[in-house]
């Protein structure tokens, strides 16, 4: 009986080599000695040995099956398969292999709630098809690649790495594209990653990752990574070996350390590096070479977050997971577009709301998906999300303070949301019976954008006055903080921080290009790339005297470093990252040195102990034990529960306090500029200037809205310059009434970071910048 249910399972694909008894003997080379007319085999499909198909006829003995194949009458192969589509870098779609399971189908709609795949035609013709029934990559599919893990044949398939992607081992790991910390493990071949898998380690992303934790390991080829150790001979960096590199950055350090003083250099750090990097960094730079001067880029936003969240809940240390998201009823969303900049925490929105009824309340100047799920979308302009947060607030405990109407969100949606939450506010909980301690059943998330201290502190005010509204002494537990990056908070709890009399990141550049600091020393990041003020960070690095990277790539930061020492890049690093949510998540290397690179754990040892210190670490676990005594919260590896122990430390007291809350000012003369992380564009690849960096090219354009195009007679795909101040990027128009009137928006990362040039240092108080727009006229 099972063998006749395979057998109409199987009536849609290639069956020869399914179907015969000899087929382990057969070679990629030769013909089917069964039918000469069969063009596709077991033996030459990309999932060979790997296939859920192949694997079930096998276990059922499909080759001893006679029917229907009785005299070789029938054969798949008569009628002309249909084409594959393979036109963009992530997913092959094969329709040839496809054996209508609808797996994938549900996936996308029932897991990711994307509905980009669905079935076409009907009877004999049935069929998946993408979007309309056109390439994969003019659907709404994102890349997330569920339908990948769920497909049982080579229908759907990764496209890098495909021919070599039966791995020969598997290694659990961490993604660092955001700061939700998703488990992966990487299938490793002759020492190299070559696909990516979920991990459900982690309870928020379980089975469920994004485009960037399964496919941007490979955005940038080991071809474009560093190798060898670089040094500067006259206007050049040419290779030279790991012994001379660190000796020749331990000298340019200690020459400007000796002549002008510790306050000379500082250290830049990086939320892409791990928690036993920022240590040691840290204490490279206040233990051995002695200067304060100690920040990343995004250290001032997020200092200002975590003081506001300090002085309204008692502590930053929230003890919400982002694993309740999914379980609350109400939802209130702050913030720029978390589709792209957290993929994951939206996903778990969108479960709540589609799988558990929830009400969402979307505050964002910009259109996401998300906008498609909200009962309420507040659209208000730049810089004021803000007041609409905290008209929300109010509308729960008048206690919290008025605020002004927020600048472009419309009267009748403003008072539907406020009648919304004041309608939904939690009961509270009784102490007798323990429902203090269960999951809140309101949530706020917070997604503070990257550039402007003062909008993330008047936002991170208002989001905590909401929590505080609707949960009292419980705020902690619905208030979701999404930092920036990756491992921002473990920066934070490893002491990468300016020290007392320290300047932050913008002083330091500041400082820099005025010539007070005199040697800068760089670990895993481009300012260039990260950071607003593009002219001022470009005259800082080339007024330095000594400038030392340490770095996987020959970014376009490290092309001004007298030095750059190569290091291992993240997949192949050994360590721990910290999520927002304060789970600490374990990195475990996938990849092995080609060549000369070293962990950064042991450049910084070595470089430490080259300026005078004395570290005696040699692994990365004996670095993450001295800061379980240092640290609070963390532990070491033998004790780690690997995305289940929470640096949480010190909890909140339960005390809690509104804060006021205003609107910061922008310019409101001409169009203004906002700008912010996308999906599909690999930080490594922009930060070496790649053409590919956004591979699917999605995120190559302005986003106007038509009314503002209109009068300035711009139409879609017009060539476009931005300027602003002597600065000016261009870049093709694409209408969009997703972006509210009178605003531009242009991805961060597009281009190599190019649109940061129009931005002030530091960021402005509002997140926006005043531009010029006008269109190029045709040759």
């Amino acid at each position: 009986a099972r063998q006749q249910v395979m057998s109409l399972i199987m009536a849609n694909h290639p069956d020869r080599c399914l179907t015969c008894h000899r087929r382990v003997h057969c070679q990629p080379g030769e013909i089917c000695l069964r039918d000469d007319v069969v063009t596709h085999r077991c033996l030459t499909c990309s999932k060979n040995y790997r296939c859920e198909l192949q694997t079930s006829t096998e276990l059922i003995d499909m080759g001893e099956f006679e029917e229907p194949w009785v005299g070789e009458e029938r054969s798949y192969y008569e009628a002309p398969p249909p084409e594959p589509d393979r036109a963009n870098p992530f997913l092959e779609f094969d329709p040839q292999m496809c054996i209508i399971c609808t797996r994938c189908v549900r996936a996308c709609a029932d897991l990711r709630h994307t509905g980009a795949i669905s079935l076409s035609g009907k009877g004999p013709t049935t069929m998946i098809a993408f979007g309309t029934g056109g390439a994969v990559h003019e659907s709404n599919c994102d890349f997330c690649g569920s339908c990948i893990d769920v497909c049982p044949t080579a229908t759907l398939m990764e496209k890098p790495n495909k021919w070599v992607a039966l791995a020969e081992e598997w290694t659990n790991s961490a993604c660092n594209g955001c700061s939700v910390g998703c488990t992966i493990s990487y299938g490793t071949r002759d020492g190299r990653p070559v696909i990516v898998r979920p991990d459900r380690l982690n309870p928020t992303s379980r089975d469920q990752i994004c485009v960037r934790g399964r496919f941007h390991y490979d955005a940038v080829t080991d071809g474009q990574r560093l190798s060898r150790s670089l040094a500067r001979r006259g206007d050049r960096l040419l290779p030279v070996t790991p012994e001379e590199a660190m000796d020749e950055a331990a000298q340019v350090l200690a020459a400007i350390k000796a002549e002008h003083g510790a306050d000379a250099v500082a250290v830049l750090g990086s939320p892409h590096a791990t928690n036993e990097e920022a240590a040691l960094l840290a204490r490279l730079a206040r233990e051995v070479i002695g200067t304060p001067h100690l920040d990343h880029v995004g250290g001032p936003v997020h200092r200002a977050v975590a003081a506001t969240l300090a002085d309204a809940i008692g502590s930053d240390r929230l003890t919400s997971t982002y694993a309740d998201i999914e379980h609350a009823d109400t939802i209130v969303v702050v913030g720029g577009d978390i589709e792209e900049s957290h993929q994951v925490i939206s996903l778990r929105v969108k479960d709540a709301v589609v799988n558990g009824g929830a009400k969402l309340v979307l505050i964002s100047s910009r259109w996401g998906e998300l906008v498609d799920f909200a009962e309420v979308w507040l659209q208000p302009s730049p810089g004021h999300e803000a007041l609409a947060a905290q008209q929300l607030a109010h509308a729960l405990d008048t206690a919290a303070g008025e605020a002004g109407a927020p600048a472009g969100v419309a009267a009748d949606a403003l008072s539907r949301a406020r009648e919304l939450i004041a309608g939904r506010k939690p009961e509270p909980p009784s102490d007798d019976n323990g429902a203090s301690e269960e999951r809140p059943s309101f949530a706020v998330i917070y997604a503070p954008g990257p550039f402007s201290v003062e909008a993330a502190t008047e936002e991170a005010r208002a989001s905590a006055n909401l929590a505080i509204a609707a949960l009292g002494d419980r705020a902690a537990m619905g208030l979701h903080y999404l930092p920036t990056d990756a491992n921002t908070l473990g920066l934070a709890d490893m002491g990468l921080e300016p020290g007392d009399g320290g300047r932050s990141f913008t002083e330091i550049i500041e400082a820099a290009r005025d010539g007070s600091i005199r040697a800068l020393l760089i670990h895993d990041d481009n300012p260039l790339l990260s950071s607003t003020g593009t002219a001022d960070v470009q005259a800082a690095l080339e007024a330095v005297d000594a400038l030392v990277v340490i770095d996987s790539l020959r970014s376009t930061a490290a092309e001004h470093a007298n030095v750059v020492l190569a290091e291992l890049p993240f997949f192949a690093k050994n360590g721990t990252t910290t999520s927002g949510d304060r789970r600490i998540t374990r990195q475990r290397p996938a990849a092995e040195p080609r060549r000369d690179e070293r962990e950064g754990v042991a450049i910084l040892v070595a470089l430490a102990n080259a300026l005078g210190g004395d570290f005696a670490y040699e692994r990365a676990a004996e670095v993450m034990a001295d800061m379980a005594e240092r640290a609070d919260g963390y532990t070491r590896y033998e004790d780690l529960l690997p995305s289940r122990t929470r640096a949480l430390g010190e909890m909140p007291s339960g005390r809690v306090q509104y804060q006021p809350v205003g609107a910061p000012e922008g310019d409101a003369d001409g169009l203004r500029l906002i700008t912010g992380r996308s999906l599909y564009t690999s930080w490594e690849g922009a930060s070496i200037h790649s053409e590919d960096a956004d591979k699917l090219h999605r995120e190559e354009s302005a986003l106007i809205n038509p009314r503002d195009a209109e009068p300035l007679g711009i139409r879609m795909g017009d060539d476009l310059v931005l300027a602003a101040g002597d600065a000016e990027v261009r870049i093709t128009a694409r209408l969009d009434d997703g972006v509210a009137p009178g605003t531009v928006f242009v991805p961060a990362w597009y281009d190599g970071g190019a649109v940061m040039a129009l931005f002030p240092l530091g960021g402005t108080p509002d997140g926006t910048t005043a531009v010029q727009v006008h269109a190029l006229q045709p040759a």
